[in-house]
């Protein structure tokens, strides 16, 4: 059992986040996406796909709980279904999903409800590589005097890169056996490391951050210490997935957190006793999904956000750009929708939505949300 105090972290991220709100009473139902229970580097790939981002989240809502059984009456499906998942909304990749009629209506409902939706969304290849510029960083007492936004685009530039050269840091990752460098193979990890620079550093796109992050990186190697990439079990990029299932509960102390009845995440629950100024903290419980209908829409919503975050993870601006310019009218409403959907609850509480991401990957998001603004206006 793990006694994990919460007041200190609680202070820090309100202290963050001045504008959200953690101490009100909401409701939150949970299901998840990609949980791939572990994230390891092999001799040629990863376990998982890189592009899939692990989301978990659904609905919440505040005071009575609202009736959604008249959503799940009016989506006319089989009788035989004992538990709604996304694939009986809409199926295929995210833009095939918005051609559903049915995905229509379900967001059409929610928009017009009381509820709002929640999330936390993993990409799980930046989560893995930007450990290697912290490091580099704990190393640099003129790097951990920048700001926090100039830090975050080294960490983007480098995830662009990996993603560029994911092949070469595969190799690179495998032969180290990342992310326990030993301390004597550090020098040789940055060096290889920044041979992968080289193709890409003259580039006005990379040039400043890469230059910068190699300058850095040279510093660490000095010292033959990347402390947050060594001591670490090999291979493994992530161990599990705890933390963010950890993260709503205690941020959210005042709040119900409803989840589906799972082995695994009874269990990373179980061994944690949470504890804020002596007090612990049992805000949790859990259901069986097939007789919750707020897991089950959980599912569907939550579904459709991990489709969107494979989409924006594997198509560049101009490609979006042009996905946009084609789509059917109904595939832009729903859209439409689901900006709106977001948009509602981001207005209710900005603390409903979490991503851990790139630059690269929220701008496109945002991207998205440009384009359709213009188009209302």
């Amino acid at each position: 059992m793990i006694n994990f105090e919460i007041s200190d972290i609680r202070k820090m991220t309100k202290m963050l986040t001045p504008t959200a709100d953690f101490d009100s009473s909401f409701t939150f139902y949970y299901d998840e996406t990609n949980n791939i229970r572990k994230f390891y580097v092999r001799e040629i790939d990863f376990n998982s796909s890189f592009n899939s981002n692990f989301v978990l989240g659904g609905l919440v809502h505040e005071g009575i709980q609202p009736n959604i059984k008249s959503l799940f009456d009016r989506l006319n499906l089989q009788n035989n279904i004992k538990e709604v998942k996304l694939k009986h909304i809409a199926t295929g990749n995210f833009l095939d999903c918005l051609k559903s009629e049915k995905l229509n209506y379900f967001l059409t409902w929610l928009l017009d409800s009381d509820l709002y939706i929640h999330y936390s969304s993993l990409n799980i290849l930046y989560w893995s590589i930007v450990d290697i510029v912290d490091s580099a960083i704990a190393n640099s007492e003129i790097a951990m005097q920048l700001e926090l936004n100039f830090l975050n685009h080294l960490k983007n530039d480098l995830y662009k890169l990996a993603k560029l050269e994911i092949e070469s840091v595969i190799e690179l990752f495998y032969n180290f056996e990342y992310p326990n460098l030993k301390k004597e193979a550090v020098l040789e990890f940055i060096e290889k490391l920044t041979i992968i620079f080289d193709e890409y550093i003259d580039t006005e796109e990379f040039h400043f951050g890469l230059e910068y992050l190699r300058q850095i990186l040279k510093e660490a190697g000095k010292k033959d210490s990347l402390p947050f990439v060594m001591d670490e079990e090999n291979y493994i990029l992530i161990e599990e997935f705890s933390q963010f299932y950890l993260r709503p509960i205690y941020l959210f102390e005042n709040s119900n957190h409803i989840f589906d009845n799972e082995v695994a995440i009874s269990e990373i629950l179980a061994n944690h006793r949470i504890i804020d100024d002596n007090k612990e903290i049992k805000n949790y419980s859990f259901v069986d999904s097939k007789s919750n209908l707020f897991v089950q829409a959980s599912d569907v919503f939550i579904g459709l956000i991990g489709k969107l975050a494979n989409y924006i993870n594997t198509n560049l601006r101009e490609e979006i750009i042009d996905d946009l310019d084609s789509l059917s009218e109904k595939q832009l409403n729903n859209i439409d929708l689901l900006i709106d959907l977001i948009n509602k609850s981001h207005s209710k509480n900005i603390a409903f939505l979490h991503s851990i991401d790139s630059y690269e990957e929220l701008t496109k998001m945002n991207l998205i949300r440009e384009i359709r603004d213009k188009n209302h206006t």
